[in-house]
């Protein structure tokens, strides 16, 4: 039980400070719209999902892939750290976990999207 609070507490702790990190060097320079210094992330969701980009909060949605991308790194990090041994598992696995993270949280990130300018369009 020990453990597990223990691993728990170190996700918290890396969660904060990689979104911290994350904030300072990506986030809080790019709040305003630029159709230059767009990142991939938000063309992703607009092609893959169809999204007009005039209904995406620019700066709403910087925060939220923030969010995100902080917890695929978090996540890959303390599992691949935590349960495996070898360094080349680690990274083959730690690959496999991060692709699959970025499918699944955007994937619903896109999903949100579309659910959210449907109720749009109906008013």
């Amino acid at each position: 039980m020990k453990e597990i609070l223990n691993i728990l507490l170190e996700y918290i702790i890396s969660y904060a400070l990689v979104f911290l990190l994350y904030y300072l060097i990506f986030i809080r320079k790019k709040t305003k719209y630029n159709k230059n210094k767009v990142p991939v992330e938000y063309y992703y969701l607009v092609s893959l999902y169809g999204l007009r980009q005039k209904d995406i909060d620019y700066k709403k949605f910087m925060y939220i892939s923030g969010l995100v991308n902080t917890f695929i790194i978090v996540t890959t990090y303390i599992v691949v750290s935590k349960l495996l041994n070898k360094w080349f598992i680690q990274l083959l696995c730690g690959i496999v976990i991060i692709i699959l993270l970025i499918i699944i949280c955007y994937g619903i990130l896109g999903r949100y999207y579309q659910k959210k300018q449907n109720i749009e369009k109906r008013k």
